[in-house]
């Protein structure tokens, strides 16, 4: 997951907001002391997704091939998992929850980071700001959905 501040879109686009260097230097110390307050958030983020992408081995079934097949057509075997595929979604699943978590502390330190930042920008600077702002998040939140869609899709 890519997790870009919000000064660091709003330094990437200083020409089009017609930065000055006055603002220019605040929101990169912001961002500074933002990557600082991140800097923990992130290892956590990257070793959670590191042991996601390790045990992420969803459990398909049992069904082997071959044999008969029951009344209905199926194998006749039991398709609810063994107590410890159920133990390891489970663990998944709570590996994305710590991930969404990490993600939002982020976020947030990121929202009050960009609120400080918006006290300095001028009125006809911050329309354009926000919208930066906008696509970044929604960005990151199509991210976040994407990671949901490929958990359910393996039922975590």
């Amino acid at each position: 997951m890519a997790f870009k501040s919000s000064l660091a879109v709003l330094l990437e686009h200083r020409a089009e907001l017609a930065l000055t260097a006055e603002q220019v230097d605040r929101f990169e110390k912001l961002d500074f002391t933002l990557h600082e307050k991140n800097i923990g958030l992130q290892h956590q983020l990257e070793e959670l997704q590191a042991q996601h992408k390790k045990d992420n081995r969803p459990w398909h079934g049992g069904y082997m091939g071959g044999g008969t097949h029951d009344a209905y057509g199926g194998k006749g075997t039991s398709t609810s998992a063994p107590p410890e595929v159920e133990k390891q979604r489970l663990v998944r699943r709570e590996r994305l929850e710590r991930i969404e978590s990490t993600l939002r502390q982020m976020q947030d330190n990121d929202t009050s980071a960009y609120m400080e930042a918006e006290k300095v920008l001028s009125d006809a600077q911050k329309p354009r700001a926000r919208e930066y702002f906008t696509q970044e998040r929604e960005k990151l939140l199509r991210q976040l959905e994407d990671l949901h869609y490929r958990q359910r899709k393996g039922d975590y």
